[in-house]
C-alpha cells in the first residue's frame, strides 16, 4: 500500500483523508505536502499547484521550497504554461536556501526544457546554466538531451553557429531509441547541422 502521502489519484474523499493525516502529523509535514504535490504533478496538476500554494501559506521552514517550485513547474509544464514552468524551474536551481542542494534541479533538463519550449527570454539563463557543465559520459538520454540543447541554444541565439553544429551532430549520434523518442527535436538537430 502506497503512503498516505503519496496518493496517484485525486478526489474529494482522497483530499480529506490526506488532510485529516496531515493534521495529525507531528514531523516532516512539510516534506508529506511536498511528495504529495510531486506525486500528482503530471496527473492532477491542478491539484499539485494548489498543494504548492498551501505548502507556501502554511509551511514551517524553508527546507522543501525547491521541491516544491520543482512541483510546481512540472505541474504547470502538464498544463501547457511553459514560461511559468520555466521561471519556476529556474527560481528552484537559484534557491540557495539550507539544505537546498539536494533538491536543486538539473541545469541540463532546464536548458532542454527552455530549447525544446523556445523560450526565448530563458534562452540566456539556460546557457549560463550549462556553461562549464562536463558534458555527461557515455551515450543514452542524459548525453542527448545536454548536446541537444546546447545546439538549439547556441544556434537560436546566433552565438556560436560552428559550435550549434558540432553539438547538434553529437546529439545525433546518440543511440537510435533517444532520437525516435525526441523525434519532434531531430528535425531540428537535422536542419542545424546542414546550416
Amino acid at each position: 500500500m502506497a503512503d498516505w502521502y503519496r496518493n496517484t489519484d485525486w478526489n474529494d474523499e482522497i483530499e480529506e483523508q490526506f488532510f485529516v493525516k496531515l493534521a495529525r502529523a507531528r514531523s516532516q509535514r512539510d516534506q508529506y505536502i511536498v511528495l504529495q504535490a510531486l506525486t500528482l504533478a503530471e496527473s492532477h496538476p491542478q491539484v499539485t499547484l494548489r498543494l504548492v500554494d498551501y505548502y507556501f501559506g502554511t509551511r514551517t521552514d524553508d527546507f522543501d521550497d525547491g521541491r516544491a517550485r520543482m512541483a510546481a513547474s512540472r505541474a504547470n509544464f502538464a498544463l501547457g504554461g511553459y514560461e511559468k514552468a520555466l521561471d519556476d524551474y529556474l527560481e528552484g536551481m537559484a534557491d540557495n536556501g539550507e539544505n537546498q542542494a539536494i533538491y536543486v534541479a538539473s541545469p541540463i533538463q532546464f536548458a532542454f526544457m527552455a530549447a525544446r519550449y523556445r523560450s526565448q527570454r530563458h534562452y540566456l539563463p539556460a546557457l549560463d546554466a550549462l556553461n562549464g557543465l562536463e558534458p555527461p559520459d557515455g551515450q543514452g538520454e542524459l548525453p542527448f538531451i545536454y548536446f541537444a540543447a546546447y545546439a538549439m541554444l547556441l544556434d537560436e541565439t546566433g552565438k556560436d553557429p560552428n559550435g550549434a553544429q558540432v553539438l547538434a551532430e553529437k546529439a545525433l549520434s546518440q543511440p537510435q531509441q533517444w532520437l525516435d523518442h525526441f523525434g519532434e527535436l531531430t528535425w531540428r538537430l537535422r536542419g542545424i547541422t546542414r546550416s
